[in-house]
């Protein structure tokens, strides 16, 4: 199945937002977590709505793709002058605009998507129940969401992400277990900070100093633990099934 490509809303702005990449990658790292666990949650959700009023019968973790299939925006390539080189070598690149980057890709929060398979089967499902569309809606849109970064970083760095994503999402659903728990968190945290310490060290072995300083903007905000995320990520689903009027049982998404 093809990635089904979305274009940026015409009130929402520009998806380039100022500051340096350094800062930049601070706030993609932080909500690369919050879309995890979110897509997850919305996911879990989704099947377990469609199995409960007998409409379809989709195990969640057979239903995730690790790889996305949905993107909003897209990058861009810039001759003008005014765009700069992202050089990989220097270190103080992560002091640069993370919007003037000649070569920028769309990078997703996410990454994730939808089997097409177990995705045509909750879509039609969606069609008779408001909340079963809603949830799907929520996956398709967590999944698609992206920023503006530098292209080296999205195919260096970022991509690191991306695999732990696909891996521990599978992993993560299949316990049948809330996905949002502070021992899941932390398991995303450890596997994040140890993939990207690895990636940081060949990074500098190899003198790609701007590179690893990018390592370093995602390893702080690994190093600042679980309760950061866990707070937000809390407050959303909790929201969520609130919302529901009883018709999601937090227990069951949240710990």
């Amino acid at each position: 199945m093809g990635r089904e490509h979305q274009s940026v809303s015409p009130t929402a702005g520009s998806a380039l937002i100022a500051g340096s990449i350094s800062s930049a990658l601070a706030m993609h790292a932080h909500e690369r977590i919050v879309h995890f666990f979110m897509f997850l949650f919305a996911l879990d959700a989704c099947c377990r709505r469609a199995k409960a009023t007998g409409a379809a019968d989709v195990n969640a973790w057979s239903a995730v793709s690790p790889k996305a299939t949905h993107q909003v925006d897209t990058g861009f390539r810039k001759t003008d002058p005014a765009y700069y080189d992202f050089d990989e070598t220097d270190p103080k690149v992560v002091d640069r605009s993370a919007a003037s980057c000649r070569n920028t890709d769309a990078a997703h929060f996410c990454n994730l998507g939808l089997v097409a398979g177990p995705w045509q089967q909750l879509a039609a499902t969606a069609t008779g129940d408001k909340l079963t569309f809603y949830l799907l809606e929520m996956a398709k849109r967590l999944a698609g969401n992206t920023r503006h970064l530098p292209q080296r970083i999205n195919i260096g760095p970022d991509r690191v992400i991306d695999v732990a994503h696909g891996d521990l999402a599978v992993m993560f659903l299949k316990t049948g277990k809330p996905v949002v728990s502070r021992a899941n968190i932390g398991d995303y945290l450890a596997r994040s900070a140890s993939d990207m310490t690895d990636y940081r060290a060949g990074a500098s072995k190899a003198g790609l100093h701007g590179l690893a300083a990018c390592c370093d903007a995602y390893l702080a905000v690994y190093a600042n633990g679980v309760e950061p995320p866990y707070f937000t990520l809390s407050g959303y689903v909790w929201a969520e099934c609130a919302a529901r009027a009883g018709a999601l049982d937090r227990t069951l998404y949240l710990d």
